[in-house]
This record gives C-alpha cells, sequence and structure tokens, in this order.
C-alpha cells in the first residue's frame, strides 16, 4: 500500500463519545478516505455520523463521531482506517 503521509489525524474522545477527523490536501486523499470509510462499515457493521467539510476544490476533511459508544466499538474503526491508511499517529 503507498503511503499517504500528507493526510492528517485527529482524534478526540470522552466517556462515550469519540471523534476522529482526517484532514486531506488532494483528491486522490480524499477517494483513499471515503474508500476506507466504506470499507470500515462494512467489515464493522457501524455507521459513524460523517460530516465532510470541504476547504476548496481539493482539500478538506472527513470528520467521524460515534455518540453512545458503550463499548468503546469505535476504537477498532477508527484504527482499522489509521492502518489501512499507514497514518502512524494522531496529531495534536
Amino acid at each position: 500500500m503507498s503511503k499517504t503521509p500528507d493526510i492528517k489525524a485527529y482524534h478526540e474522545e470522552e466517556e462515550r463519545y469519540s471523534r476522529l477527523v482526517l484532514e486531506y490536501f488532494s483528491t486522490k486523499e480524499r477517494k483513499q478516505i471515503c474508500d476506507k470509510i466504506a470499507e470500515a462499515i462494512e467489515k464493522f457493521d457501524m455507521v459513524p455520523y460523517t460530516i465532510v467539510t470541504p476547504k476548496d476544490s481539493k482539500s478538506g476533511e472527513y470528520c467521524l463521531e460515534f455518540h453512545d459508544d458503550y463499548d468503546r466499538k469505535s476504537g477498532d474503526f477508527f484504527e482499522y482506517i489509521l492502518k489501512s491508511l499507514n497514518i502512524k499517529e494522531c496529531e495534536a
């Protein structure tokens, strides 16, 4: 798999709420993120609340949120996406 170093990831979690923001800078990265989200939805049978916010014609961000995540299943979902995109760590 090709490395996607330009995609930035931000994670926030508290009690039963978890959010992952993936910031992209090209249409290729946007498609990679979209494809991996679709794979994760199928694999884990979970559908996050998703907000896509374009900044311009090539860049923007995907915000994935889980509310009332009592069993913390979102962690596996997010981990799958991060590993699939070869993102080693989230930004501060």
